[in-house]
């Protein structure tokens, strides 16, 4: 077996670390795909998670400081989890009862929009280009107003799917309740017992594996889910700030269904390379053909202000970008639009940032343990 190990090593090397590279890239791909695969068959345990990482600082917290009055970790996780489930119900559901009547209204309204976008928008739009029509070559004018008949219908047919489609979420969303509830129980439950319990699992966890896949598994987590999820985090925590930007400005000067807008275009500033402007710079356009030119300054102002934001923030909470050159960030996202639609656009980057991180950490590992194995050697040579 060792001959073996030998041999694929110093075939690694003549290849210049390439079979390594290929099996970590393998590897870590169908890991995920094996995670997507179960998450559906336990995301309340995986939610309870990462509710728990946000409990367990403030009640170590409350553990280390509190020394006059004893309490047991079990009733201190139980008054964290009040505030904090309190806290992040209350503002979830604010939230989302404004954007489900937003979104009620924009239903209602869309035979409406429909009507002025054929009878105001696009008629409009024809009497602009015409007045260039003596300039203009004809099969541009054929190809203008093949263009204009197209929206027209694309829109006469998105209002019926949209509606179609948002009536059968509806439907389906009621018929799951009672999952929906279960699934919240176990969230409560799961977060509790990995805060309260959480010494016991790490108990538990030390008897059960032998000491050298606790090491493996320790530098996997400091080298990998540290640094994959620190950058997610971060990201996220960045593209939040854009959000409730976006939220609060649409409120503030009356942009109707500001809430809901604001929170979808804050959502698409997460996309890579592409950001808010795939949502601002067209609304900015169309209110400029529109005759609109103080709502276009407003969303020229707004797209400005998001690319501010990122700028300053973005440094500051993120320490440093993804670190993913810009054509394969792109060639990232077209793989996962059409593999997966329109998620694979977030999908994509995050997978090649994690093969990234995975073959970072890997790298970082092999230093470590060259490192170690050198010292060891120089030790046994003096």
């Amino acid at each position: 077996m060792n001959q073996l190990l030998d041999k694929l090593n110093a075939w690694n090397k003549r290849m210049n670390g390439l079979p390594r590279i290929a099996w970590l890239v393998a590897a870590t791909l169908f890991c995920t795909w094996l995670f997507f695969i179960v998450l559906p068959y336990c995301w309340p345990f995986v939610l309870a998670f990462l509710l728990s990482r946000l409990l367990i600082p403030p009640v170590r917290f409350c553990m280390g400081h509190m020394k006059r009055v004893k309490l047991p970790r079990g009733l201190i996780t139980l008054i964290g989890m009040i505030l904090l489930f309190g806290i992040l119900g209350t503002g979830v559901f604010a939230l989302i009862n404004r954007m489900i009547r937003e979104l009620v209204q924009l239903l209602q309204n869309t035979p409406a929009f429909v009507t002025w976008l054929s009878d105001t928008a696009l008629p409009y739009i024809r009497e602009l280009y015409q007045s260039y029509s003596n300039v203009l070559p004809e099969s541009v004018m054929v190809y203008v107003d093949n263009a204009i008949s197209s929206i027209s219908d694309s829109a006469i047919s998105f209002a019926g799917t949209l509606s179609a489609s948002i009536t059968g979420a509806a439907v389906n969303t009621a018929a799951s309740v009672p999952t929906i509830l279960l699934s919240i129980v176990l969230t409560i439950m799961g977060t509790y017992y990995m805060t309260a319990d959480k010494n016991r699992i790490e108990a538990f966890y030390r008897r059960t594996f032998p000491e050298h896949m606790r090491r493996q598994g320790t530098v996997l987590k400091n080298n990998l889910i540290h640094s994959l999820f620190g950058q997610i985090k971060s990201q996220l925590l960045v593209s939040l700030i854009i959000t409730v930007f976006l939220m609060l400005i649409f409120v503030v000067f009356r942009v109707r269904y500001g809430l809901l807008l604001g929170f979808i275009i804050g959502a698409a500033d997460a996309l890579p390379v592409i950001g808010a402007g795939l949502f601002l710079i067209p609304w900015c356009l169309f209110e400029l053909v529109m005759g609109n030119f103080a709502k276009a300054a407003f969303f020229a102002i707004a797209y400005i202000c998001v690319i501010i934001i990122r700028q300053i923030a973005e440094p500051r909470i993120v320490g440093h970008n993804l670190g993913l050159y810009p054509l394969a960030t792109m060639i990232a996202m077209y793989a996962g639009f059409c593999y997966m639609g329109f998620l694979g656009l977030i999908a994509g980057p995050i997978l090649l940032s994690l093969l990234r991180v995975v073959l970072q950490a890997d790298a970082a590992a092999r230093r470590k343990q060259e490192a170690e194995t050198n010292g060891v050697t120089e030790t046994d040579e003096a």
